[in-house]
């Protein structure tokens, strides 16, 4: 058999199974209100399980295809109107590398698993102890001990299975981060030393992608985004060579809510990067204390 045959075949069978799926989405696809009463069409968590075992598609391409239909999987109903359908596709198609899985990195996890990033790097190459119990969500007394970047993986396939996860039990580096991040989209600083966010830095500059990234001590915490052509971190912690290697969190210590409110707003640039939309954070860098409750953003020249 030729090679062109063989790709009409192909073609044929793929054309054929998307009109099954689609098929089987129609049949299950029900209208609903949103609180504003405004009707779309929407199918529930248990038929696209259903439809999975039926078709053998996976669930990423079960909820690709019901959007790309204008058919609202149930869970993103409340991402509506925030989030336009063509956006959730976008997210569900991006590709997110989280370095980190502590008080930051694992708040991160659990947004992008719920708001629909499809395909997350998890990298960590720790494991839990007693004093992650304050402030990290991943973290219990039943997985005292157990790897972080494994715990994450399994609280992401419970979240949303049609999250893919690309899983690195080991501490991010010069010598792996070119393989950690090969066809990541966005990476994430969730990172507990300054010496290794500028690792991550260059990294992303040699990969020509953007980094999000944040720091928390005590009850404050900052955040920015970083493009490949920015001067980035420099603007904040000086020359790398002479930069200390950890910030005021060894100090200070790290509180939950800190951690927690800086993570969502790691997660809000990194929709609008995967979404396709302005960030808010390029070349400025929000500072927040919430023991006065302020906030302010700084702006790099």
């Amino acid at each position: 058999m030729n090679q062109q045959n063989d790709d009409s075949i192909h073609a044929v069978s793929a054309a054929y199974n998307s009109s099954i799926l689609l098929e089987e989405l129609q049949q299950v696809a029900h209208e609903k209100l949103r609180p504003d009463e405004t009707p779309y069409l929407s199918f529930m968590f248990t038929d696209e399980c259903r439809i999975v075992a039926n078709t053998g598609h996976s669930h990423q391409q079960v909820q690709l295809a019901a959007l790309q239909n204008n058919i609202i999987p149930e869970r993103y109903a409340r991402n509506q109107n925030s989030i336009s359908t063509v956006e959730q596709i976008r997210l569900l198609q991006a590709h997110v590398a989280i370095i980190g899985l502590g008080g930051l990195g694992g708040a991160v996890t659990e947004i992008l698993a719920r708001i629909g990033i499809g395909n997350l790097t998890l990298v960590d190459g720790d494991h839990f102890e007693d004093s992650n119990l304050n402030r990290q969500l991943l973290s219990s007394t039943d997985v005292l001990g157990k790897m972080k970047t494994e715990i994450a993986a399994t609280r992401v396939a419970a979240l949303n299975p049609a999250v893919n996860v690309r899983p690195f039990i080991e501490f991010f580096s010069a010598d792996n981060s070119q393989h950690i991040l090969n066809n990541a989209d966005i990476a994430v600083d969730c990172l507990d030393t300054i010496t290794d966010r500028f690792t991550l830095e260059e990294s992303c500059r040699v990969k020509k992608i953007p980094l999000v990234s944040a720091a928390i001590g005590g009850t404050s915490g900052q955040v920015t985004v970083i493009l490949p052509d920015d001067p980035g971190l420099r603007l904040i912690y000086g020359n790398p060579k002479s930069a200390p290697k950890r910030g005021i969190e060894a100090t200070l210590g790290t509180l939950p809510y800190a951690a927690v409110a800086m993570a969502a707003l790691e997660c809000a640039e990194i929709v609008a990067l995967a979404a396709g939309r302005p960030v808010q954070l390029r070349k400025q860098l929000l500072l927040a204390d919430f023991r006065y409750h302020s906030m302010e953003t700084v702006a790099f020249d």
